[in-house]
């Protein structure tokens, strides 16, 4: 699920995998903890624009304002996110290497990832290796759920993340 969020709520906290970008793949120094960030430091200016920020096996994220206010989203019972000032449409190049970080330009808004999971990155050698058939996504249903709630400044993330919703 893709979400564009005003650039006031550009503090992000999660309890999760991190605080480095991490993938099915490449996780296991991202250990799972609670951290905190800028959406800005979210982007990694790699030589090629592509993917970049992804957190895995997150239970909850947030993004905030300068006064505390923010929208929550809580896995049941995990999810994984992105949050950039880039859309997936801005980091996708025709051929690898036609654009440069330098291309790029903010957009006016974040784009909050709200996704299930994605395959791996692979390329163990470096040439475009493929993800190990472990982490792949073969074809087929999958389905996720999560909650999204607005807080004040007032209210804790983490203790709201742990809430569980009863639907009778």
């Amino acid at each position: 699920m893709r979400l564009q969020v005003p650039r006031a709520f550009n503090r992000v906290e999660w309890f999760g995998r991190g605080p480095q970008e991490n993938y099915a793949d490449r996780k296991t120094s991202a250990f799972v903890g609670h951290y905190s960030s800028t959406v800005g430091d979210q982007f990694f200016p790699y030589v090629s624009p592509q993917e970049t920020g992804y957190k895995t096996e997150v239970r909850w994220v947030a993004l905030r304002n300068n006064e505390g206010a923010g929208l929550l989203a809580a896995g049941d019972p995990q999810l994984c996110f992105s949050a950039l000032f880039y859309t997936a449409e801005d980091l996708t190049q025709k051929s690898r290497g036609s654009m440069h970080p330098v291309d790029l330009r903010e957009r006016s808004f974040i784009e909050f990832n709200l996704d299930y999971r994605q395959m791996g990155v692979g390329g163990d050698d470096s040439w475009g290796a493929k993800p190990h058939p472990e982490y792949l996504l073969p074809p087929g249903k999958y389905s996720y759920a999560f909650r999204l709630r607005a807080f004040s400044g007032t209210e804790d993330p983490a203790g709201l993340g742990k809430q569980r919703i009863v639907i009778p």
